[in-house]
């Protein structure tokens, strides 16, 4: 009994420490939006790792930090930069290798548990499994673990990405508004984004404060944005507004155009949504037709004498 007793304890110990990494805690768009901005300067490079930053907190956060770390240098060097990953990580102000750390433990931790509970079943209980099963279950455990932290990553970044998209469509108004009144792009672009209170604005407003600061073009600053956090139109736009920079109503109309287009484009995206839950809901209403259907004339069928 007492080996049992410790199986049950280890199994029952490594359960509670995956659901504790697959399930960190959530932080607030402001949080994000600090951690983005602590962490802006290593999101320069798609192709290193993020640097040796403060580890998260937590019992395991310096422990996974530190292994991502040194698993971020490995697939740099062999060419491996997860550049999708890194702008959605950019959006919610995590770190890549504290999310390639608990990746890593996950998968790991699964694995041992895994075959851990299905040795046990099959030695312990005297269940019938096929050689070599427990290790094969495992391993697919331990990679659907190592996935499972990205679809979380990849919502919630796809969620603030059309928030962002949807703000950077009314902010382009409104620099072009502010142009209409005879204000040069570079008073107008921080000016514009002064009314705004979301996260969004917040952002634009930080990324020209800081163009400002160093000395770099706002419409450089604004396309270096569009690529980190993995926004196309903000990363166009930089280069055709660089293209006409001279002419200050070619500005004004591409402002305009491409924030007429952004609206056209999320509303298509609105209305094919729309249209993919109505025909879900129309499925749906068939096949409780259909059981509908079933119920009714299951007595009546039985009872037909053949």
């Amino acid at each position: 009994m007492i080996p049992m007793a410790l199986l049950g304890a280890v199994l029952g110990g490594l359960l509670f420490w995956l659901i504790v990494s697959l399930a960190p805690p959530r932080r607030s768009p402001l949080v994000g939006l600090g951690q983005f901005d602590a962490h802006r300067r290593d999101t320069h490079r798609d192709d290193a790792p993020s640097g040796r930053r403060d580890a998260p907190a937590g019992v395991l956060g310096p422990l996974q930090h530190r292994l991502g770390y040194w698993l971020a240098l490995q697939l740099a060097r062999h060419g491996i930069r997860y550049g999708g990953l890194r702008q959605d990580l950019a959006l919610t102000g995590q770190s890549f290798d504290t999310l390639l750390g608990r990746k890593t433990l996950a998968a790991v931790g699964g694995f041992l548990l895994a075959v851990l509970a299905l040795s046990w079943l099959q030695y312990g209980v005297g269940m019938g499994l096929p050689t070599g099963a427990p290790v094969v279950v495992a391993l697919l455990i331990a990679v659907a673990l190592f996935f499972a932290p990205d679809v979380d990553v990849r919502k919630t970044a796809r969620r603030r990405r059309a928030e962002f998209t949807d703000d950077l469509s009314v902010y382009l108004d409104l620099v072009a508004l502010e142009m209409a009144g005879y204000a040069a792009a570079e008073a107008a672009l921080p000016h514009a984004a002064k009314p705004g209170g979301t996260w969004s604005m917040l952002l634009i407003r930080d990324t020209l404060l800081r163009a400002r600061l160093s000395g770099v073009d706002s419409w450089d600053a604004l396309a270096d944005l569009g690529q980190r956090i993995g926004v196309p139109d903000l990363r166009e736009l930089g280069s055709l507004v660089k293209n006409v920079a001279d002419d200050g109503a070619q500005v004004r109309q591409t402002l305009t155009a491409r924030a007429a287009s952004m609206r056209r484009t999320r509303l298509a995206n609105e209305e094919g949504a729309a249209e993919e839950r109505n025909q879900s809901m129309r499925l749906a209403q068939m096949l409780i037709a259909f059981g509908f259907m079933i119920f009714v004339g299951y007595p009546a069928f039985v009872n037909i004498k053949f």
